[in-house]
């Protein structure tokens, strides 16, 4: 029967419950599954996931919507970047989940159960509060062949030039889906944690792309060169990380082109001394960067994409 339910999921075990929103269309047909805020300060993907929930129209839907509107309630009312404060692991790092492990493994556990009954998965993210981005998409080349070509159309459909393809799981959304069978992408839009209309539009066209792909919505297929630049494909994705706590001081602006080689960050002590120099390891392009000036051993400071 079609119609719109809302309600919460529920995390056994623990008081976490995340809003979601299902709408069944009239006619049969896919199952799209949206998720938003997986890191709770990326502020587009969520507002991009409660907007698209409230515009879809049962009477004009083929087959069915899942969105979570904001998967790390935890993060997002806490205001904390990258992890879920209850017990500090990155969300989109515990991937299938764990029903007995740690809340964050729970929630992952939670997610993972509704994202294995759906046919696609499209993660919403938004540059976390301290991050600076290109847009992108990413995907992933395993699984089988028809889900790691589905993944691809998907990214290529969303709108957005810069698409990176992931060979690696890492517990991450996209590519455990795919490695699971399930079709999936997760796409950055917006950054240090503002919320940007544009950014947010520029969410809810990749949905609206990804449902004419998936032919749950009226209208031609997107065509694959539609965005204004022609989309490339970026195969390496190198992150550098903090190799001490200190200050850090970027050297390089995001979505320049750099060279092997080059200082990309300049990490100084409380003194203002310099106490370490980390170099580009790739030409590429910056994909993104921390604009915190505090920095802790093992944050990311930055990463270099190339084809």
């Amino acid at each position: 029967m079609s119609g719109v339910a809302r309600g919460y999921i529920e995390v056994t075990g623990t008081a976490v419950t995340m809003p979601f929103t299902r709408v069944e269309g009239r006619e049969p047909g896919p199952h799209l599954f949206v998720t938003g805020g997986v890191h709770g300060g990326e502020y587009p993907g969520i507002e991009a996931a409660i907007r698209f929930a409230g515009m879809l129209d049962p009477d004009t839907l083929r087959g069915r919507v899942t969105t979570v509107h904001m998967t790390n309630p935890p993060a997002f009312y806490a205001k904390t970047q990258y992890v879920v404060p209850l017990d500090g692991r990155n969300l989109n790092r515990e991937f299938p989940g764990l029903a007995t492990g740690t809340v964050s493994q729970r929630m992952a556990h939670a997610v993972f159960q509704l994202a294995r009954a759906a046919d696609a998965w499209v993660d919403l993210h938004g540059g976390d509060i301290h991050e600076a981005l290109v847009p992108f998409v990413i995907y992933s080349p395993l699984g089988a062949p028809p889900v790691a070509e589905r993944s691809r159309a998907m990214a290529f459909a969303y709108g957005i030039p810069v698409l990176v393809e992931s060979a690696s799981i890492e517990g991450g959304s996209y590519a455990t889906a795919s490695h699971h069978g399930v079709a999936a992408i997760l796409a950055e839009s917006g950054q240090v944690g503002q919320l940007d209309e544009a950014a947010v539009q520029t969410h809810l066209d990749g949905l609206r792309r990804i449902l004419r792909l998936l032919g749950m919505t009226a209208g031609d297929p997107p065509s694959p060169g539609s965005p204004p630049e022609p989309p490339r494909v970026y195969t390496k994705n190198l992150w550098v990380h903090a190799p001490v706590n200190g200050l850090q001081y970027p050297a390089v602006e995001v979505g320049a082109e750099v060279r092997e080689g080059q200082i990309g960050a300049r990490i100084k002590n409380e003194w203002g001394e310099v106490v370490a120099e980390m170099a580009i390891p790739s030409n590429g392009r910056v994909l993104f960067q921390a604009r915190s000036l505090a920095i802790n051993a093992g944050d990311p400071l930055f990463a270099v994409i190339a084809p």
